[in-house]
Parts: structure tokens; sequence; C-alpha cells
């Protein structure tokens, strides 16, 4: 290409980057102006395709958000596992790469290609940034006439620019509707849930009286009945305060605690419920475990979730075991409640916190674990699941020692 052509094409290039940033300012339909960035730099560069990848921030993958080109469709649907591929790369390093010869390199991954039935000559990948950090990246292939050059990379990285700040802007408009969303279905709950605590505690003190007198009536069907009855109240009481818990900010009541201490509790408590489920529960605590500074009630409350939970998985499974462990590490106690369970299937494991999921079905109210998050988040603590299908699953709690 002659220093004219060059030129001319620079020029071409630059003009129609001023022109997508007159855009940024001029519409709030961020899909779509992603799109029109992602169209024009593809004919910029004169390309087969151009792909945005971000960072799902629970498992660390990389997934196509938005892609142009004969293989959009198959893209969407792929994920990266973190630091795979040029992209892998790109993302964990923030520095910009060219792969003219991609057979060669000892960084390309031919698993998309396989899976989307593609072939990659070439590539260019340059990440996007906001801050300093990197949340994604912005990736060119085939270009049509010869390799990707040092020029190429300049000119994407301006318009990973524009992307990033798009992406940035669409970002801080959906946390602002959901801000708002949230506030008002956090009074709603919240108003909605103490007026059925007040039922509740009317038909709480109607059901003692009629247990009363029902001790006096020898009738096996009528006492299954208020079985059933009770179950239900101790059911609707569970979801009430869940959706307060969960509705509401506040603050840990911090006080010097023995989280041994408050394990042995939860035992105590689930201990009739494990032993008509033939389920073994074992304790293997750290002897001489220095007092935490945490809210015990709320702690308490995690842990009895997650025991709760662990015992529904084990129900049918042979020599059921229940294992409650704790240990310090550095700053931080442990806390991990384990089961040789069924077990979590992989995808439903990204959705284990998420409000209104359950893996019981009917049985489940979709806030246990949502508010065990809450309350550990609180304390300024983390929560992990280890999880295999048929194998069983392990919920690791990490607190610090001090608030």
């Amino acid at each position: 290409m002659d220093k004219r052509k060059m030129k001319s094409d620079r020029i071409e290039k630059l003009e129609k980057i001023l022109e997508l940033n007159k855009l940024l300012n001029h519409t709030n339909d961020f899909s779509e102006l992603l799109n029109i960035i992602l169209q024009e730099t593809e004919k910029m560069f004169l390309a087969e395709g151009t792909s945005i990848l971000l960072e799902d921030k629970e498992t660390g993958e990389l997934h196509f958000h938005i892609c142009t080109g004969e293989k959009k469709e198959q893209l969407l649907s792929l994920r990266m596992d973190k630091g795979e591929g040029v992209c892998g790369y790109v993302f964990e390093t923030g520095k910009s790469l060219v792969e003219n010869n991609p057979e060669e390199s000892k960084l390309f991954s031919h698993r998309v290609d396989k899976e989307s039935s593609f072939i990659t000559r070439n590539l260019l990948c340059v990440p996007l940034e906001i801050k300093g950090k990197t949340i994604g990246v912005i990736e060119l292939v085939n270009k049509i006439e010869g390799n990707f050059t040092e020029g190429d990379v300049d000119f994407l990285t301006a318009i990973a620019s524009q992307v990033s700040i798009t992406l940035e802007r669409a970002r801080l408009v959906e946390e602002m509707i959901k801000s708002e969303r949230l506030a008002s279905i956090g009074e709603t709950v919240a108003g909605l849930s103490h007026c059925i605590k007040n039922i509740l505690n009317g038909l709480k003190g109607g059901a003692y009286i009629l247990n009363k007198n029902l001790q006096k009536i020898d009738s096996p069907k009528m006492k299954i009945g208020f079985e059933m009855v009770q179950k239900n109240i101790e059911k609707i009481s569970s979801l009430v305060l869940d959706m307060l818990e969960y509705s509401k900010e506040r603050k840990p009541e911090y006080e010097l605690s023995n989280i041994n201490s408050i394990i042995d509790d939860v035992i105590e408590l689930v201990a009739a419920k494990a032993e008509a489920n033939n389920i073994s529960i074992i304790k293997n605590f750290q002897k001489g475990l220095q007092e935490i500074e945490i809210d015990p009630k709320g702690i308490f409350r995690c842990i009895l979730n997650l025991a709760g939970n662990s015992i529904d998985a084990l129900t049918d499974t042979d020599n059921a075991r229940l294992e409650f462990i704790t240990k310090k590490e550095n700053k931080f106690v442990i806390i991990e409640i384990k089961d040789n369970g069924c077990g979590i299937k992989k995808e439903l494991q990204k959705k284990l916190f998420t409000k209104f999921f359950s893996t019981k079905g009917s049985k489940g109210t979709g806030f246990g674990l949502p508010v065990t998050k809450k309350i550990i988040n609180e304390h300024k603590g983390t929560i992990k699941c280890v999880s295999r299908e048929n194998a069983g699953t392990t919920f690791s709690i990490k607190l610090p020692f001090s608030a």
C-alpha cells in the first residue's frame, strides 16, 4: 500500500471514529449503539467478524456479549474459561495482541472454532478498560485484505475506549433503575411481611389453644391435621422472616462469640431431623478457637439455613454424613458445612444466591441462600459453594475475627 493510500485510509478511519463518538451522546439505547459500533468496526477494518466479550463475575469466564459475522448466533451461546485463548490472555494481562498465524500460536484456543464451525486465519484483540480495570475485550477476526498491523491496534484501542464508555453508561443506568425498583419492592415487601407477621401471631395463638384441647381428644386424624397446620405456619413464618431480612438494610449487632458453641446450638436444633433421616452428624472443630466478633443471631441463622439444605440433600442417601468444620486461617475463621448428598448441577450453581431461585422446587422459598449471603456480606465475609453432582456439597464461610 503506497503512502497516499495509507494516509487516506487513516483519515477515513479517524472520521469514522469521530462519527461514532458523536453517537455516544445522542442515544440511550446502549445495545443498539454497541451493535452499530461493531458493525462499523467490521466494515472499517474489512474483517469477517467482531465480538465483545465480558467477564462473568461469578465464574471468571468470558462470555460473548455482542457479535457480528455469520457465526454470531453460535458464538453468543459460548463461554471461554478464565485465561483461555487470546481473549483470555488479553483480559488477564490488559495487553493488546495480534495473531496473524494462530495455528502456530501457543495462546490460541481452537475450541471456539470447533464449536462454531469457523476457521480463524488471523485476529486482533484489545482490552476494554474502565478506570484502569479490565472489564472485557473486543476482538476482530479474519482481516480480508492482508494481516492486522500495529496501526490497526491503535485504531481498535480508540474504538475500545468508546465501547467501554458505552458499557459503563449502560451499567450505571441499569444500576439506577434496579436501585429504584428494589427500594420500591423493599418497601412493599416490608409492609406486606409485617401484616402477615401480625396474622401469624394470631394463628400461632389459636394453634396453641387448639393443641391444648386436642390433647384431651383421642383422634389420630385430628392430630395429623393439626400437625400439618403447625408445619405450614412455621413455613410461612420462616418465609416472612427471610423476606424481612432481605428487604431491609441492617448493621450486624456485634459481640464476641464462640463460633463452635453457635454451631453446637444449630446441631442441637437439627439433630432430631437428622436422626429421623439416618444422617450422621460429625463435628470437626478446631480446639481453642478464639472468640470472634460477629452478630451471633445472624450467623446462627446462616449456619441453620445451610444445615437444613444439607439435610434435605441427604434424604435417601446411603451412609449419609453432615460434617461441621471450623478452623483458623490467618485473620479469619473458616466454617464449612459439608455433606455427601445428591450435589448440585453445575449449571444451577451460578444461580444459588439468586432470590426466588430454589433447587427444592415447591419445598423451597428461594430466600434462604440470598439471606445467608446478605448476612455474610454484612459481616464483610465471603461464602462459596463447591459441589459435584451425586458426590456432595460444601459451603464455606470466611469471616474476619474482628469487625
